[in-house]
Order: C-alpha cells, then sequence, then structure tokens
C-alpha cells in the first residue's frame, strides 16, 4: 500500500489534486478540481442520506486486486451509514475491461448499478462479453433497457471514462485500485481497519466530504 496526501490548490487536507503535468498539444489538462474528483455527476455512487466522508475508488472489473476490495467496501458501507463510495470505472485492462464499465455505468440508470457491479467483481473467470450478460441476469438488470441506455447516454459514458482516466493519470495512479479518502490518497488494496482508519482520518478533517 502507497500512501500520501493530496493538496489543493493553496488549501492544505481540503483535498486537492494540484499534480504538475503538460498536456500533450491539443489535449486538455483534465479539472483536476475536488468537485470534479468525487462529483461528477455520471459517476455511480452509494451513500447514506447524511454521510460526511468521500471514498473514491478507481478501479477496473478485470483487476484481482479491486475483487479483494469489493467486500472491504461493502463491509465499510454496512458498518458506517455516513461514508459515501464514488465509483471511477478505469478500464485499463482491455477491451472487455471497458465493456463492463460502460454496462455498469448504465445500469445505474435502471437503479441496478450496486447489484450488476457487485456480480461483475464476484465472477468467477477473467470477464468477457458472456460473462459480462451473465453478471447482468444474476443482478436481474433489464438487458433490452441497458442497451437502449448504451445507445442513448453512450456519450456520456465515454466522457465519464475519458475524464476518470485523465484525473488518474494526472494523479499519478499506475494501477488499480487506488483510493482517495478525505485528502488521503491510497494505491493499492487495503483491509477493512486499515480503511476505517483512513475514514476517521478524514472524518477528523475539514472538507472530508
Amino acid at each position: 500500500m502507497n500512501r500520501r496526501n493530496l493538496l489543493f490548490p493553496g488549501i492544505l487536507a481540503a483535498l486537492a489534486f494540484a499534480v504538475p503535468m503538460t498536456p500533450a498539444v491539443g489535449q486538455q489538462q483534465p479539472d483536476l478540481s475536488r468537485k470534479a474528483v468525487i462529483d461528477d455527476p455520471v459517476a455511480p455512487k452509494r451513500a447514506g442520506t447524511a454521510y460526511d466522508v468521500t471514498v473514491v475508488e478507481f478501479f477496473d472489473y478485470n483487476c484481482p486486486y479491486c475483487r479483494r476490495m469489493e467486500p472491504v467496501l461493502n463491509a465499510l458501507l454496512r458498518s458506517d451509514p455516513k461514508v459515501r463510495i464514488v465509483y471511477r470505472d478505469w478500464p485499463i485492462f482491455g477491451p472487455a475491461s471497458r465493456e463492463a464499465s460502460r454496462a455498469a455505468v448504465a445500469s445505474q440508470w435502471q437503479g441496478r448499478h450496486a447489484a450488476f457491479h457487485g456480480a461483475l467483481l464476484a465472477s468467477p473467470a477473467r470477464l468477457d462479453s458472456a460473462a459480462i450478460r451473465a453478471a447482468a441476469v444474476k443482478a436481474k438488470v433489464d438487458w433490452p433497457r441497458l442497451q437502449r441506455d448504451l445507445k442513448t447516454r453512450g456519450a456520456e459514458i465515454d466522457a465519464l471514462l475519458t475524464r476518470t482516466n485523465g484525473i488518474a493519470e494526472a494523479i499519478g495512479f499506475n494501477g488499480t485500485p487506488a483510493l482517495i479518502v478525505g485528502s488521503q490518497v491510497v494505491a493499492g488494496a487495503v483491509d477493512l481497519p486499515t480503511l476505517r482508519r483512513l475514514v476517521a482520518t478524514a472524518r477528523s478533517k475539514p472538507a472530508g466530504r
């Protein structure tokens, strides 16, 4: 586990992403504001009604360590109703990962993201199109509705994945999973006690949300 803090421009411990970078010619520099990272309107989220700490997870459905993180995050949500999880799909393991991410993001518009997300991460083998479809069946996803949402909202989903990739690269992540908890950045999977300590630290400081 590699852990470090992030700095807002001029504000310590208020969660910032001021990582120097020079975008390529014609490439727009990603928005690294706190709002852009933790409150993207398209990124799926799970939260109680009065959350005070946000945990952002950058993950890939074909990442074995992300699969280990899923029960840890679920246990945190069960034990701490004041935590919000923001899911930033970062499909870096190839086309099947991107297919899974697009489908999972689209499933939120029929209220099935949590179930589908869990089913994808619980798949017994590396995901492909057939395994993604099987996970959708297990999660009771309306497949025709999903295909319609992928068609009508595909540009939104693709833009989200582009934003997430830009943020992850700007912060300096080189793999999944990666977490942002308050002002703390963690590269790699963590166990539940460690995650609870990170949440407690975030809760003790301003702008933990």
